[in-house]
């Protein structure tokens, strides 16, 4: 099975760490603590002989800048007998403010770089960003309106009020991908928000009460009249940008007469075997473009092309 983007299956999350807070306060000073900067919703990188990577600082550096200790982080897990600690650096500090001047770092969106960081660092950042975000939107109980504080490695985020005392636990939104095939073609559509020429596989979240299955159905007739037959599960894929789970779907169209909902989408379109196969040759592609290689509907696709090799 091939391992999806952003979920390294070399890290481990301990979280029989996570209740433990002298430990977790000792993980903060040690010398095998590496921290991932999140840093007003994006990440930090920068050019090192050509190649981008991402910027992660070790104790001497994070706790230069933050001398008098640091706040607002999270405990991301171990891997390689390395601590990551995520650790939001928005709040304003001259000093953290300058060094990010002074060195050309580039600040942006990990998906932007993803596809070309080291697999074990990209989950990371990637963990890192869903659960800030995650902070971010849970700043005050749900319940009473009290303010929330971080427990458990920032796992948990518990209300203030001793009369509510509600633990409000990270929430991730199911979502199906799914590529649909009718004999040698499959269907791709596009949305407004999708870069110039790019078609991508069709998805939708996943609603209360409802099966994947189902959904699976009740998006692809919504966006484009077809009725599905031989659902098949392929994989999955986090996609913390900001809180969604992918999960990918190969189904079969029970025809292909089309009746695009123009609201739903922008455009939809069939690509047979050999358009899809002409991309590898830019000069005959026709003008359109596959999804990012860090998506699980790159792979959904990409799989089904192998499939006639």
């Amino acid at each position: 099975m091939i391992q999806p983007f952003y979920a390294s299956s070399a890290i481990n999350r301990h979280g029989d760490y996570r209740n433990n807070e002298k430990l977790l306060k000792n993980i903060i000073f040690e010398k095998n603590t590496k921290f991932i900067p999140f840093y007003k919703g994006k990440n930090l990188f920068r050019e090192i002989n050509q190649h981008i990577k991402p910027v992660i600082f070790n104790n001497n550096q994070i706790h230069e800048f933050f001398p008098n200790g640091i706040r607002n982080t999270i405990f991301l897990g171990v891997a390689n007998t390395l601590n990551y600690i995520g650790v939001d650096l928005s709040s304003p500090n001259q000093k953290f403010d300058l060094w990010l001047e002074e060195n050309n770092i580039i600040i942006n969106d990990l998906r932007k770089y993803g596809p070309i960081l080291d697999d074990i660092e990209a989950s990371f950042l990637a963990l890192s960003n869903g659960m800030f975000y995650w902070h971010s939107t849970h700043k005050f109980c749900g319940l009473c309106g009290f303010q929330n504080f971080p427990k458990e490695g920032g796992f948990v985020m518990k209300c203030s009020n001793e009369k509510c005392g509600k633990s409000h636990f990270p929430r991730t939104d199911p979502a199906i991908i799914t590529l649909i095939s009718f004999q040698d073609k499959v269907l791709l559509g596009r949305s407004p928000r999708f870069p110039d020429s790019m078609y991508s596989t069709l998805a939708g979240f996943v609603e209360p009460g409802e099966s994947l299955e189902q959904a699976l159905e009740r998006e692809v007739f919504e966006e484009v009249g077809i009725k599905v037959k031989n659902i098949k599960y392929f994989n999955s894929q986090p996609w913390p940008f900001p809180a969604s789970l992918m999960l990918g779907f190969f189904a079969e169209a029970q025809n292909e007469q089309m009746t695009i909902d123009y609201n739903e989408i922008e455009d939809a379109h069939w690509f047979s075997i050999n358009e899809l196969k002409s991309l590898e040759h830019p000069s005959i592609s026709g003008g359109f473009k596959l999804p990012r290689v860090d998506s699980i509907a790159r792979r959904l696709v990409d799989t089904w092309i192998n499939s006639f090799n």
